[in-house]
């Protein structure tokens, strides 16, 4: 009696799991029944042939529509092709069939996860693991999902379970590493990319993101060597040369780190991050054409970033272009209006303009929004002085020099405030 062969669901592949491939036979002959369809369509799938594979087991469920492998093998065959909803549909069926098996449940979850449905994708991995306890690639996957969805926690303790029950996955330190980053424990991270490191030292991904890590950290010389070794290991990684670039940039060596913008774009030519990156390099070296070409271009690619208008601002107001300089920051704060260094910034701009009103908001602004920076107490003062508010200017000079006592713009008002008596 010939037997029907099942696929089984493995993380995010398929992977055939009975059967012999390579079946000419079953591919010359013309299909009878239920079983000769539903093999067909199983030696169309081992081959690729997924739009021939459908139409078999569709001619499989037309003669036997009360068979559940069928269904599985199809929604399974549906995953393959990116047809997502007819995968759903199929696991759904199969579940009515038989709804006791884990399987169905990570098939159907993985397709709503595909369709960004986190939560239906959720529910369905979590029944998974009720009838599946030991299941350590469901909790991983489910682990992902509360990373997508921010609930660190979460992801943590399903990483932690699937570490439980295989410690010898590299893939699932990285994702519980990406975790604790998230968290800023950024220890813990790096603990779990060195241990993924040390399971698959082949992995670009583990070394990227510990060298992310260490950017966070400060550690610009450790991130370099990281991101050199995750280059070497996937040369066309454009996101390592990215965030090489940002360590150089930490450094101050900015023609390296434009040299890395400029490859991650070549890589990516429309990679928003590089270009608002390289042009914060070239603002820093003074280039200011440049950065603003790829200050626009970095808006034109992703207009809700606050940063790009932010940096852009920046620009403008270094080459005394204050009215475009205030529409851009006006545009990063409607974006982002709880970032005080762009409400510190565009009261720069206003005082530079001569609009101290205007200038001295910004500022109270920036000033509620973080205390202690010594920034926007010292072009508070520089408004108030030029409105004749030295008492003012005098308090507000103080705490910038309290705050920073080596900061010699703060140290030029406070002479000449001394100078008027004050």
């Amino acid at each position: 009696m010939k037997k029907m062969r099942v696929f089984q669901l493995w993380a995010a592949v398929i992977v055939l799991f009975v059967g012999v491939t390579g079946n000419t036979t079953l591919l010359a002959q013309e299909p009878a029944t239920a079983v000769d369809f539903f093999n067909r369509g199983m030696e169309y799938a081992e081959r690729g042939d997924y739009d021939r594979a459908i139409a078999d087991l569709t001619q499989a469920l037309q003669l036997n529509p009360n068979e559940a492998i069928i269904y599985t093998n199809r929604g399974t065959v549906c995953l393959q092709k990116g047809d997502y909803d007819l995968a759903i549909a199929d696991f759904s069926q199969a579940i009515r069939f038989t709804p006791n098996k884990a399987i169905l449940y990570v098939g159907r979850g993985i397709a709503y996860d595909e369709k960004n449905d986190y939560d239906l994708a959720i529910a369905d991995f979590t029944q998974a693991l009720r009838l599946d306890r030991n299941d350590a690639k469901t909790y991983n996957r489910r682990g992902v999902l509360y990373l997508h969805k921010g609930d660190y926690n979460r992801a943590i303790t399903d990483f932690t379970q699937a570490i439980r029950l295989n410690p010898n996955e590299a893939i699932i330190y990285t994702n519980r590493g990406i975790a604790y980053d998230k968290k800023n424990d950024y220890n813990r991270a790096i603990a779990d990319f060195v241990q993924a490191i040390q399971l698959d030292p082949n992995n670009a991904n583990a070394y990227f993101r510990r060298g992310s890590v260490y950017i966070e950290k400060n550690e610009n010389d450790n991130a370099i060597a990281d991101l050199n070794q995750a280059i070497r290991l996937d040369p066309n990684y454009a996101p390592a040369y990215l965030v090489r670039g940002e360590a150089y940039n930490d450094k101050g060596d900015y023609d390296n780190a434009i040299a890395d913008f400029t490859q991650a774009i070549r890589l990516e030519p429309n990679y928003a991050a590089a270009y608002n990156n390289r042009g914060y390099a070239y603002r820093r070296k003074d280039d200011y054409d440049r950065a603003i070409a790829d200050l626009t271009r970095a808006i034109q690619l992703e207009p809700n970033q606050a940063i790009a208008y932010f940096n852009r601002g920046t620009a403008y107001t270094s080459i005394n272009d204050y009215d475009r300089a205030i529409a851009d920051l006006t545009q990063a704060i409607r974006i982002n209006p709880n970032d005080a260094v762009s409400y510190n910034n565009r009261g720069y701009a206003y005082g530079l303009k001569g609009e101290y009103e205007l200038a001295i908001a910004d500022c109270t602004e920036a000033i509620r929004l973080n205390s202690n920076s010594p920034n926007p107490y010292r072009h508070r003062a520089f408004a108030y002085m030029q409105t004749g508010n030295f008492r003012q200017a005098r308090n507000d000079v103080n705490r910038a020099l309290r705050l920073d006592p080596n900061y010699q713009r703060a140290k030029d008002l406070d002479a000449e405030l001394k100078q008027r008596g004050y």
